[in-house]
Protein backbone atom coordinates (compact mmCIF):
# COMPACT_ATOMS: atom_id res chain seq x y z
CA UNK A 1 0.00 0.00 0.00
CA UNK A 2 1.16 3.42 -0.90
CA UNK A 3 1.66 5.27 2.25
CA UNK A 4 -0.42 8.64 2.12
CA UNK A 5 1.28 10.05 5.06
CA UNK A 6 4.75 8.59 5.67
CA UNK A 7 4.85 8.36 9.32
CA UNK A 8 7.53 5.58 9.40
CA UNK A 9 8.05 3.57 12.38
CA UNK A 10 5.13 4.65 14.08
CA UNK A 11 2.39 1.29 14.47
CA UNK A 12 -0.96 3.21 12.80
CA UNK A 13 0.66 4.31 9.81
CA UNK A 14 -1.97 1.75 8.63
CA UNK A 15 -5.09 2.80 10.20
CA UNK A 16 -4.03 6.51 9.38
CA UNK A 17 -3.60 5.72 5.71
CA UNK A 18 -6.88 3.57 5.51
CA UNK A 19 -8.72 6.26 7.53
CA UNK A 20 -7.57 9.04 4.83
CA UNK A 21 -8.75 6.33 2.11
CA UNK A 22 -12.10 5.91 3.60
CA UNK A 23 -12.34 9.79 3.90
CA UNK A 24 -11.55 10.74 0.21
CA UNK A 25 -14.12 7.99 -0.86
CA UNK A 26 -17.34 8.88 1.33
CA UNK A 27 -20.16 10.68 -0.90
CA UNK A 28 -21.04 13.43 1.56
CA UNK A 29 -24.41 13.83 2.18
CA UNK A 30 -25.23 11.25 -0.10
CA UNK A 31 -28.35 10.67 2.04
CA UNK A 32 -28.84 14.33 3.03
CA UNK A 33 -32.55 14.61 3.88
CA UNK A 34 -33.45 10.81 4.77
CA UNK A 35 -34.04 9.93 8.53
CA UNK A 36 -32.32 6.39 9.65
CA UNK A 37 -32.32 4.77 12.64
CA UNK A 38 -28.62 3.59 11.82
CA UNK A 39 -27.99 6.86 11.89
CA UNK A 40 -29.27 8.04 15.25
CA UNK A 41 -27.24 5.09 16.63
CA UNK A 42 -24.32 6.84 15.90
CA UNK A 43 -24.81 9.79 17.34
CA UNK A 44 -25.56 7.85 20.10
CA UNK A 45 -22.90 6.09 20.51
CA UNK A 46 -20.23 8.91 19.79
CA UNK A 47 -21.96 10.60 22.68
CA UNK A 48 -21.27 7.80 24.85
CA UNK A 49 -17.91 8.17 23.87
CA UNK A 50 -18.18 11.44 24.90
CA UNK A 51 -20.05 10.60 28.36
CA UNK A 52 -22.61 12.50 27.07
CA UNK A 53 -26.31 11.80 28.60
CA UNK A 54 -28.18 15.06 28.17
CA UNK A 55 -29.26 15.30 24.20
CA UNK A 56 -31.67 15.43 21.76
CA UNK A 57 -31.36 14.62 18.10
CA UNK A 58 -33.10 16.41 15.66
CA UNK A 59 -33.59 15.29 11.95
CA UNK A 60 -33.09 18.40 9.11
CA UNK A 61 -34.48 18.19 5.68
CA UNK A 62 -32.25 20.01 3.36
CA UNK A 63 -34.34 23.20 3.14
CA UNK A 64 -33.94 23.83 6.79
CA UNK A 65 -30.15 23.31 6.60
CA UNK A 66 -29.37 27.41 6.03
CA UNK A 67 -31.30 28.49 9.23
CA UNK A 68 -30.37 26.15 11.34
CA UNK A 69 -26.64 26.58 10.76
CA UNK A 70 -27.17 30.32 11.47
CA UNK A 71 -28.44 29.02 14.72
CA UNK A 72 -25.68 26.84 16.13
CA UNK A 73 -23.90 27.59 19.30
CA UNK A 74 -21.99 25.63 21.65
CA UNK A 75 -23.05 27.77 23.97
CA UNK A 76 -24.77 25.67 26.88
CA UNK A 77 -23.83 22.49 24.70
CA UNK A 78 -23.09 19.33 27.45
CA UNK A 79 -21.33 17.83 24.23
CA UNK A 80 -19.14 21.17 23.48
CA UNK A 81 -17.93 20.70 26.80
CA UNK A 82 -17.03 17.31 26.59
CA UNK A 83 -15.23 17.37 22.91
CA UNK A 84 -13.89 20.38 23.04
CA UNK A 85 -10.44 19.26 25.10
CA UNK A 86 -9.97 16.61 23.07
CA UNK A 87 -7.46 18.09 20.20
CA UNK A 88 -5.48 19.00 23.22
CA UNK A 89 -5.74 15.57 24.78
CA UNK A 90 -5.00 13.83 21.64
CA UNK A 91 -1.89 15.98 20.61
CA UNK A 92 -0.66 16.04 24.02
CA UNK A 93 0.34 12.00 23.42
CA UNK A 94 1.33 12.91 20.37
CA UNK A 95 3.90 15.17 21.35
CA UNK A 96 4.51 12.50 24.43
CA UNK A 97 5.25 9.59 21.96
CA UNK A 98 7.46 11.70 19.95
CA UNK A 99 4.89 12.19 16.91
CA UNK A 100 4.59 15.67 16.33
CA UNK A 101 5.76 16.49 13.18
CA UNK A 102 3.42 13.82 11.96
CA UNK A 103 0.42 15.44 13.56
CA UNK A 104 1.76 18.44 12.06
CA UNK A 105 1.46 16.63 8.26
CA UNK A 106 -2.08 15.46 8.66
CA UNK A 107 -3.00 19.03 9.75
CA UNK A 108 -1.37 20.25 6.25
CA UNK A 109 -2.24 17.33 4.06
CA UNK A 110 -5.83 15.66 4.96
CA UNK A 111 -7.64 18.97 4.79
CA UNK A 112 -6.06 19.08 0.90
CA UNK A 113 -7.24 15.56 0.53
CA UNK A 114 -10.44 15.74 1.56
CA UNK A 115 -11.44 19.60 0.55
CA UNK A 116 -12.26 18.97 -3.01
CA UNK A 117 -14.56 15.77 -2.53
CA UNK A 118 -16.40 17.16 0.11
CA UNK A 119 -17.02 20.54 -1.73
CA UNK A 120 -18.24 18.47 -5.36
CA UNK A 121 -20.35 16.38 -3.49
CA UNK A 122 -21.80 19.31 -0.99
CA UNK A 123 -22.16 21.52 -3.88
CA UNK A 124 -24.24 19.28 -5.98
CA UNK A 125 -26.86 19.11 -3.17
CA UNK A 126 -26.74 22.72 -1.34
CA UNK A 127 -27.40 26.10 -3.19
CA UNK A 128 -26.24 28.83 -0.32
CA UNK A 129 -22.63 29.18 -0.18
CA UNK A 130 -22.78 29.65 3.59
CA UNK A 131 -24.33 26.03 4.17
CA UNK A 132 -21.90 24.71 2.32
CA UNK A 133 -18.46 26.29 3.75
CA UNK A 134 -20.08 25.10 6.84
CA UNK A 135 -20.22 21.30 6.04
CA UNK A 136 -16.73 21.35 4.11
CA UNK A 137 -15.66 22.67 7.04
CA UNK A 138 -16.90 20.13 9.09
CA UNK A 139 -15.85 17.08 6.74
CA UNK A 140 -12.53 18.75 7.16
CA UNK A 141 -12.22 18.79 10.83
CA UNK A 142 -13.74 15.52 11.57
CA UNK A 143 -11.35 14.18 9.07
CA UNK A 144 -8.02 15.51 10.81
CA UNK A 145 -9.60 14.66 13.67
CA UNK A 146 -9.97 11.20 12.91
CA UNK A 147 -7.18 10.83 11.79
CA UNK A 148 -5.55 12.73 14.30
CA UNK A 149 -7.20 9.88 17.16
CA UNK A 150 -5.44 7.31 15.12
CA UNK A 151 -2.15 8.65 15.10
CA UNK A 152 -2.80 9.17 19.43
CA UNK A 153 -2.87 5.01 18.69
CA UNK A 154 -6.12 5.07 20.82
CA UNK A 155 -9.70 4.21 20.20
CA UNK A 156 -11.08 6.46 17.59
CA UNK A 157 -13.85 8.11 18.74
CA UNK A 158 -15.18 9.54 15.81
CA UNK A 159 -15.39 6.64 14.46
CA UNK A 160 -18.99 6.54 14.93
CA UNK A 161 -18.65 10.06 13.40
CA UNK A 162 -16.73 8.64 10.13
CA UNK A 163 -19.24 5.99 9.98
CA UNK A 164 -22.53 8.45 9.75
CA UNK A 165 -20.87 10.23 7.03
CA UNK A 166 -19.83 7.19 5.23
CA UNK A 167 -23.33 6.01 5.17
CA UNK A 168 -24.15 9.71 3.59
CA UNK A 169 -25.59 11.63 6.32
CA UNK A 170 -24.36 14.39 8.10
CA UNK A 171 -23.89 15.88 11.77
CA UNK A 172 -24.91 19.41 11.42
CA UNK A 173 -23.66 20.30 15.07
CA UNK A 174 -25.06 21.38 18.11
CA UNK A 175 -27.80 24.35 19.26
CA UNK A 176 -27.32 23.89 23.36
CA UNK A 177 -28.40 20.31 23.68
CA UNK A 178 -29.62 19.72 20.41
CA UNK A 179 -27.61 17.92 18.03
CA UNK A 180 -28.86 18.26 14.44
CA UNK A 181 -28.97 15.66 11.48
CA UNK A 182 -29.35 15.33 8.10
Amino acid sequence: MAEIINVAGVDSQATIDTMIKRLQHIKWGEKAGQQNLEAEEKVIEFMDYLDVNSYEIKWLSIDEVPETIGRLTFEGSEMWEALKGIPDELSNKIKQAGHEKYLLEIGDLVPELIFHGAYSHLFQQFEEKKTIEHLVGLAMYVSVMACTAELAGEENIFLPIVELIEAGHLPIGPEGNTFYLL
